[in-house]
């Protein structure tokens, strides 16, 4: 996969660069304080054709009905506009490469930039993409699995969608992951190169992974069924890919944070549910925190606190649980798992 030219706000051939929005006091104040906190001068930008602009959407899986909108609103090619020097202090920020990757303060654009903002991390995505491209060509990380990791830029813009009935996204943290280049998609699952914080999963594997030991974190794209044939082969693939592409890092366990893994799903799902048997092949460990409105947005696409349980759709099985077990004041709790790799 050849990668594009590196980064830049706009320019090239084609249509004149959209004009910069006009930024009212809440809108300087966010895109300074992005500067202030991220700016490093280690990007510099070069101008990219709206034909090349186009097939980076194209390769992030951008849903087609929202690439008109994101590149209306590609950042002006002028160093002084401020959302160019908050878009190139977000590209500064990604070239962190350390496990495990550190979390970015990326505050949603405030709502007076209309469609400006919302696509703000977007932008910041696509002008990445070169660079996350070429350092997976260093790799030798299989085009198939380029492909499925950007992917996911997509997924969460029609998940932005599903959620507000417009194009935008509001999932920058999460995807600070694939663009430092931790987190990979191989087949079914998702991995990250990251380490046990046993702090932060509120206790240790009785047979397990040591506390700061290498693990990769697994996780759970919506877009299919969990088959244990399908989550087997990724984790046979994921084995022997880490050990390809990474041979200095031994991984031996996988971890998963999940709502998936709530011992509680297997009195509300069907025996012969997929998740259940996903769930049965982790060691549980740690503490059990609620996490209703992450399950309601994961199976409804409802926004966190908007949920009208008695208006929500009972299409499935996982669905009518959800809503029949948070309707009789129930919770749904994140737990913390373990596998041995293959």
């Amino acid at each position: 996969m050849n990668a594009p030219a590196e980064q830049t706000p706009s320019g090239g051939a084609g249509p004149a660069p959209p004009t910069p929005p006009t930024l009212d006091a809440a809108a300087r104040d966010w895109a300074e304080r992005l500067v202030d906190r991220y700016a490093t001068g280690r990007t510099s930008l070069v101008p990219v054709p709206p034909g090349e602009l186009a097939d980076r959407a194209a390769l992030s899986a951008i849903p087609e009905q929202d690439r008109a909108e994101l590149l209306g609103t590609w950042p002006a090619a002028d160093p002084r506009s401020p959302l160019a020097a908050a878009l190139r202090a977000c590209l500064d920020a990604l070239h962190d490469t350390g496990v495990p990757a550190a979390d970015l303060d990326w505050p949603d654009a405030p709502a007076s930039l209309g469609a400006h903002g919302r696509h703000f991390y977007l932008h910041v995505y696509l002008a990445a993409l070169p660079r996350l491209l070429e350092h997976h060509c260093k790799l030798g990380v299989p085009e198939a699995v380029t492909r499925a990791t950007v992917a996911d830029v997509g997924a969460k813009a029609e998940t932005y969608r599903k959620a507000h009935g417009r194009s935008g996204l509001d999932r920058q943290r999460w995807l600070v992951r694939h663009f430092r280049g931790t987190l990979f998609r191989v087949g079914r699952l998702q991995y990250d190169r990251t380490v046990l914080d046993t702090e932060a999963c509120g206790g240790t594997p009785r047979h397990g992974p040591e506390d700061g030991e290498r693990v990769l974190e697994l996780h759970i794209p919506g877009d299919g069924p969990l088959t244990p044939q399908l989550c087997d082969t990724s984790l046979r693939e994921a084995a022997a890919f880490f050990r390809t592409c990474f041979p200095d890092e031994t991984y031996t366990y996988a971890l998963c944070r999940s709502w998936l893994l709530d011992p509680q799903l297997d009195g509300l799902l069907p025996g012969t549910s997929n998740i259940l048997g996903f769930q049965r092949r982790f060691t549980l460990f740690g503490a059990a925190d609620p996490c209703d409105d992450s399950v309601l947005e994961f199976v409804f696409h409802t926004p966190p606190g908007t949920a009208d349980l008695a208006r929500l759709p009972r299409s499935t099985s996982l669905q009518r649980a959800v809503v029949t077990h948070l309707g009789g004041g129930g919770h749904v709790r994140l737990h913390c798992g373990v596998l041995r790799l293959p």
